[in-house]
């Protein structure tokens, strides 16, 4: 979770509430989901843990004094300039060589707020917790600051050689007083920072290239942020230029400028960011980027960005208090409370459009919306019931069946995993060579994906149909464990289904992945039959027993690929599949071994054997 740090009167000072105390911020702190480290904090150094991990916008001093100060005034301030009309500060000209390295950007000036070091220290931080959370340590969205009165627009956004010295620039220095060293671990003298460097000699050398080299998928082509001048202002996602780059207090005139490989994530997090700087005082002013080619947001993009299509949701009003057991709840409670909390709500009858301001985008559902109304009044003010019932748990007919196949595959010797049900369409199908749509290779893989919305992270973009990936990316993980490897994984997977609720349905299943100097069909079948014995199905039989079907799959090799058919009460399902992994997925993962994989639909097994 996000860790932020920041001044006692910084937040007193955003937020309007005067004379405020440590404990005091711990009771604010409940509006962004958060957690005051009392222990831990002193007026200089405030430390809170945010508990939301879709509300980048709370994530620094200015965004929790945000919240509050719009719950304290009862409604949202003022940010015209998400508008699309009005005055522009210049055109980012994106150039077609960026479109396979980085091939978003978006940017604004900032005017009229004069940095002081309060201000910089947190830009710096929310620029540091967004880049490592929201923006996975730089890889989708990286944030750059600049000195603007200089600048001339437009700015250019390219791609070059990285060894080329046609942009080669000063780059920032790293901080500390130590003196850095290059990548063979020599001193870099002092006189280095006064030349000019390309971009591959900052990823080879410079502590902070070295560092963030992986943000970047070809290290030899490097994206360059340029004015109309020619100056150099980075070399995003890496390093800021030691001229147009470094910011100080007292400038008060800045180019704020986020690039990324997710449109949606560069807009929010400039969003973010322009919020942050007016709630300072500065006037912000858009930036208009023109792309070579359509976008999902169109050729040209103003910045800030309005998100429309993401940000409302409609909910009847009676739902409030159904949800939340208080059915006296009025409509007039509900929408004055909402607003409080900073969003907008129009009445249609007993409808609501509930919407939140462009730098929020974290709305799905309109249960959403309902779980801001109970935040904004408070979880305290909801009186407690005692349970009216009496009820005896146990464990549901699947999780007990669940856990006998657990205790069979420990038995043969495999080990657990837990993998993620939300995950990415590039592990999911990329790497496992299945086409991303229209391949209908059922039970395992069907013709689509269940996806997220409104993704927040592209690594969390789609919910998992299988469990063999996961099983994949533990054993890219364990080349040095000593072989050979037996993983296995008994959990949930959420099928395209267009006759269910969203189009999704959940299936439970079990994943075995076995690695090994020599691992053929035979040898992973015998672990099939072992854990199928164990449940009393015997190969072949024709009561309670399985079979093997010719298959061919793009993650298995041909020929070395089988369906799992399994007859019982009268019925044959085909419940799965078993076979050799193809080697061009083993290399897609990094796997140096040969692998035997099978792959089964839980519940429908226990279906089967209960009739």
């Amino acid at each position: 979770m996000p860790h932020i740090t920041f001044p006692l009167a910084d937040l007193a000072a955003l937020s309007g509430v005067s004379d405020l105390t440590i404990p005091q911020v711990g009771e604010l702190c409940l509006l962004v989901k958060g957690e005051l480290k009392e222990r831990h904090s002193t007026p200089e150094e405030v430390k809170v843990e945010l508990q939301d991990t879709n509300r980048p916008d709370t994530w620094c001093v200015e965004g929790i004094a945000r919240q509050v100060r719009q719950h304290e005034r009862g409604e949202a301030g003022d940010y015209a300039f998400f508008s699309t009309a009005g005055e522009q500060a210049g055109v980012i000209e994106v150039d077609p060589s960026v479109s396979e390295v980085r091939p978003f950007v978006s940017g604004f000036v900032a005017k009229g707020y004069t940095v002081d070091d309060a201000g910089l220290k947190a830009f710096i931080s929310a620029q540091e917790v967004l880049c490592r959370n929201f923006g996975r340590q730089r890889k989708s969205v990286a944030i750059g600051i600049y000195d603007a009165k200089p600048m001339v627009f437009p700015v250019r956004y390219e791609a070059v050689d990285a060894s080329s010295d046609a942009r080669a620039f000063r780059p920032l220095p790293p901080a500390g007083e130590e003196p850095a060293k290059d990548g063979a671990g020599n001193p870099i003298p002092a006189s280095a920072w006064e030349e000019p460097w390309t971009p591959a000699r900052i990823l080879a050398d410079h502590p902070t290239g070295r560092t963030y080299q992986a943000a970047l998928p070809d290290p030899s082509k490097a994206p360059i942020l340029v004015d109309a001048q020619g100056e150099v202002l980075s070399f995003p996602p890496v390093i800021n230029s030691a001229t147009l780059g470094r910011v100080q207090p007292g400038m008060d005139e800045l180019f704020v400028e986020v690039t990324g490989t997710v449109q949606d994530q560069v807009l929010l997090a400039a969003n973010i960011l322009a919020a942050n700087l007016a709630d300072r005082g500065a006037t912000i002013l858009p930036c208009l980027t023109r792309y070579p080619r359509e976008t999902a947001r169109g050729r040209e993009v103003i910045t800030p960005h309005p998100l429309q299509d993401k940000r409302t949701v409609e909910v009847a009003a009676r739902r409030f208090g159904e949800l939340l057991g208080e059915p006296e709840l009025t409509q007039g409670e509900i929408v004055a409370e909402l607003r409080r909390f900073g969003v907008s709500v129009e009445e249609q009858g007993e409808t609501l459009q509930v919407t939140t301001l462009p730098y929020r985008a974290d709305y799905l559902h309109a249960v959403d919306a309902i779980e801001d109304f109970a935040i904004s009044r408070g979880f305290d003010a909801f009186e407690p019931l005692l349970p009216e019932e009496f009820t005896v748990g146990s464990l549901s007919p699947t999780t007990a069946f669940g856990d006998v196949v657990r205790d069979r595959m420990i038995g043969v010797g495999f080990e657990e995993a837990i993998g993620n049900i939300l995950t990415s369409v590039e592990l999911l199908r990329e790497r496992c060579l299945v086409p991303e749509e229209g391949a209908d290779l059922r039970p395992l893989t069907g013709p689509h994906l269940v996806r997220i919305k409104n993704v927040m992270n592209r690594n969390y973009s789609v919910l998992r149909d299988w469990l063999l990936p996961t099983l994949l990316e533990v054993e890219a993980h364990s080349s040095s464990a000593t072989y050979p490897h037996r993983v296995f994984e008994v959990g949930e997977v959420c099928c395209w289904d267009a006759s269910q609720n969203l189009s999704s349905r959940t299936e439970f299943h079990l994943g075995a992945l076995v690695a090994d100097h020599q691992v053929g069909f035979s040898e992973t079948q015998k672990y099939l039959h072992a854990l199928l014995h164990t449940l009393g199905i015997a190969y072949g039989a024709e009561d309670q027993g399985y079979g093997l079907a010719p298959a061919e799959h793009p993650s298995f090799i041909p020929g070395r690929a089988a369906w799992i058919e399994v007859q019982a009460k009268g019925r044959r399902e085909r419940l799965g599949l078993l076979g050799e992994v193809h080697p061009g997925v083993l290399a897609e993962w990094g796997i140096f071994f040969p692998v035997g994989a099978f792959e089964l639909n839980l519940a429908l097994l226990q279906e089967l054997l209960e009739g």
